[in-house]
């Protein structure tokens, strides 16, 4: 009914004046203070961020890390300097990290040395900058392609959504009718530096704001916002202070050392989704017709009778052309005849449509299909990927019980591991070899620093000995997806 009475109106009332609606909310934000703009913002406050992709399911529920952090804005040239604490369960926060964005660096350092930081982060960090509400109103004012898009029912009040181009995506404002202020922004886009997000396609992140209050400026700003990556929740922000400064943020509040530029570009020439074969490690054989691709990840190829199969599908598409590639080079005329997808997480994902697109057929736990088959519905519309442009329907071979793949000296056996880390990863033995490949169970165990000590993580290697007992497979060799050397099994199994 209410979408009817909606049309009716639209069709009826003039078209908003989209400018006119973006200066009305920087009114309103600005409210009462003195100054006609804002030219920094301080906020402190706590914040627990949903970590992605990053579970024993790939569509959740997720694991969260929580932060205590104080954050400086510069609203005008869109600038972030951001001190976190992580808040780990056990209350022994950890030592502070700093992450600034400026022009066009992004980096985390730890004791004033850069630490971490490429094009990625860059891309991931501008989202919270340009996204905040002040920041993301002077975008829209500053914008001569700003149009009205239409008018939204939200918690039983009506908004305008205003829209403009940024970046590779477009970025939408919800102006209440009552308040107009910016109740939510929505950027749309792509993020092809980001490994977890990129096989998305079109990826929505939402912000809404929430409980706005008057601050000690006579501004408004919301002191809780609710930030959703394709309606799953990312991060919830609860702020405790907020200052709205007129003075300008001084420029070396965002400093970076000309060092520290140094070691963002080169990781940015080095970006992980860019990565090709061999970048890290030569593929090599293990077994006759068994070989390992190690760089970051692993893939695995195996030479059957009638074709190739191949384990693994991350990174990027065109890290599975290349590794179709070394295929290709090894065995001319072999045709790749399968893809097995030991595990699910987002991090592995980065090929997978491609393999969709290419026809071959995938082998895959069973209760990963809906899964895969709504990254396969993904939209692509802003970067078409050759799945989207095929319209190809994906080839799934649902694994539940033992599945045995091929014949001869390379013959695989599929199992599903199961337990409570690994209820969606499958292993593979061959048996002409007694070698097992792991999934993504074999992890070496590490102190609290991180440093890599005797043994393998517990969590992980129990779900895997106990798969292995109960198929009564013998094995005298382990690898899996990480990069790590082939390991024997009694040193793995007698930890």
């Amino acid at each position: 009914m209410f979408a009817h009475v909606l049309a009716i109106v639209l069709t009826l009332a003039p078209t908003p004046n989209p400018h006119a609606l973006v200066d009305s909310a920087l009114a309103a934000i600005r409210n009462r203070a003195a100054a006609p703009s804002i030219e920094s913002v301080r906020l402190t406050g706590i914040d627990h961020t949903w970590i992605l992709g990053n579970a024993e399911r790939a569509e959740g529920p997720w694991r969260a890390l929580y932060a205590q952090f104080s954050e400086l804005y510069d609203p005008v040239h869109g600038s972030l300097r951001r001190t976190s604490v992580i808040l780990p369960a056990d209350a022994n926060a950890k030592s502070d990290h700093v992450t600034i964005l400026t022009d066009s660096v992004a980096g985390v350092f730890d004791g004033g040395r850069f630490a971490a930081g490429s094009h990625g982060l860059y891309e991931d960090v501008i989202d919270r900058v340009d996204g905040l509400p002040l920041r993301a109103l002077e975008l829209a004012a500053a914008s001569s392609r700003l149009v009205y898009d239409r008018l939204v029912q939200r918690y039983g009040v009506p908004h305008d959504v205003v829209s403009f181009p940024w970046r590779n995506g477009r970025m939408r404002l919800e102006l209440s009718r009552e308040t107009h202020l910016p109740d939510a922004v929505e950027i749309v886009r792509t993020y092809p530096d980001n490994f977890r997000w990129a096989p998305f396609g079109d990826v929505t992140m939402r912000t809404d704001n929430v409980d706005w209050t008057v601050t000690p400026s006579g501004a408004y700003w919301p002191m809780q916002q609710k930030i959703s990556l394709n309606g799953q929740p990312l991060r919830d922000v609860t702020y405790s202070t907020a200052v709205l400064g007129v003075s300008p943020v001084a420029r070396d509040s965002f400093a970076v050392s000309d060092s520290a530029r140094a070691a963002y570009a080169a990781n940015s020439a080095l970006n992980f989704s860019r990565l090709r074969v061999g970048t890290r490690g030569a593929p090599a054989e293990l077994e006759p017709g068994i070989v390992r691709v190690p760089d970051f990840w692993a893939q695995t190829l195996v030479k059957q009778p009638d074709g190739v199969v191949i384990f693994e599908a991350h990174i990027s598409a065109q890290y599975l052309h290349d590794v179709i590639g070394e295929a290709n080079r090894r065995w001319p005329g072999s045709p790749i005849k399968a893809l097995v997808m030991t595990s699910d997480p987002w991090a592995h994902l980065g090929g997978v449509r491609e393999a969709m697109a290419l026809g071959i057929p995938i082998y895959v736990r069973s209760t990963s299909v809906p899964f895969l088959t709504r990254l396969a519905r993904a939209p692509h519309t802003l970067d078409p990927d050759a799945l989207a442009r095929s319209k190809r329907a994906p080839r799934f071979i649902p694994v539940s019980g033992r599945t045995v793949i091929g014949s001869g000296a390379n013959e695989i056996v599929l199992y599903p591991v199961r337990g409570p880390y690994a209820e969606r990863m499958l292993m593979a033995y061959f048996p002409g070899h007694k070698l097992l490949y792991g999934a993504d169970l074999v992890f070496r165990d590490r102190g609290p620093n991180g440093e890599v000590r005797p043994g393998f993580s517990e969590t992980e290697a129990t779900d895997l000995r106990r798969a292995v007992a109960r198929e009564h497979l013998a094995v005298d060799t382990l690898i899996c997806v990480q990069n790590t050397p082939p390991v024997a099994w009694r040193d793995f199994d007698g930890d």
